[in-house]
């Protein structure tokens, strides 16, 4: 059970990724970063103080439902293997 070991030694770490840099990914993320970059070049003090509560605020609701996605689809796929494994069981009786 290697995954496991992994998981307790911190060895796999589900919410880092990596990604292509010419992947679609890349393309939306720089795209995101320039318009970014451009809103806040056009704020004032306030604003910025106001527009990075903003995106503070954000990014932790995308932790909050990347985390809860990722559970999701965990049991999912937790939940496909039982059936998968129950089913196989009964047509052996």
């Amino acid at each position: 059970m290697q995954i496991l070991e992994d998981f307790y030694l911190g060895a796999v770490n589900p919410s880092e990724r990596s990604f292509k840099r010419n992947s679609q990914y890349a393309k939306a993320l720089d795209e995101v970063v320039k318009a970014g970059d451009a809103l806040t070049e056009s704020l004032t003090e306030e604003q910025k103080e106001l527009f990075e509560d903003y995106m503070t605020a954000q990014r932790e609701v995308n932790i909050l439902t990347d985390c809860d996605t990722y559970c999701l689809a965990f049991k999912t796929g937790a939940k496909i293997m039982m059936d998968i494994l129950t089913e196989s069981q009964l047509r052996e009786i």
